[in-house]
């Protein structure tokens, strides 16, 4: 698959210069990297700038509750295991609200990725 397969046809929120563009960027390479099927892809997040990042690409996409990200992928994953789901969350998100959905889910093991959008101004 292209990265381009991805894109959604949409117009951008970010502000000019926000690192979500690189993150974007290198996701959409790594997924055509792969190989994968958009429809076999299920992109979970949160609240924020982050989470805007699910109505940019043509993938499956899921916006759940501040801190919940993990939560909801991992219920996700444990009904499909046949998805490809990757929880994308903010700072605050991930670490604040939902680090311990983070440090669960890694004792659970299960085949999910996780991206943090770290700005750097949490707190």
């Amino acid at each position: 698959m292209k990265p381009e397969e991805y894109l959604a046809d949409v117009e951008i929120h970010w502000c000019p210069g926000c690192g979500n563009f690189q993150i974007r960027e290198a996701l959409v390479r790594a997924l055509a990297a792969l190989d994968l099927p958009p429809h076999r892809v299920v992109l979970v997040t949160g609240i924020g700038q982050a989470a805007k990042i699910v109505h940019y690409l043509r993938v499956n996409g899921f916006n759940g509750l501040h801190g919940r990200t993990i939560a909801a992928a991992a219920g996700l994953k444990m009904v499909r295991p046949d998805l490809v789901v990757i929880a994308e969350s903010g700072d605050g998100d991930l670490y604040g609200e939902g680090g311990n959905h983070l440090i669960h889910n890694i004792r659970r093991n299960l085949d999910i990725t996780v991206i943090a959008h770290d700005n750097r101004v949490y707190g």
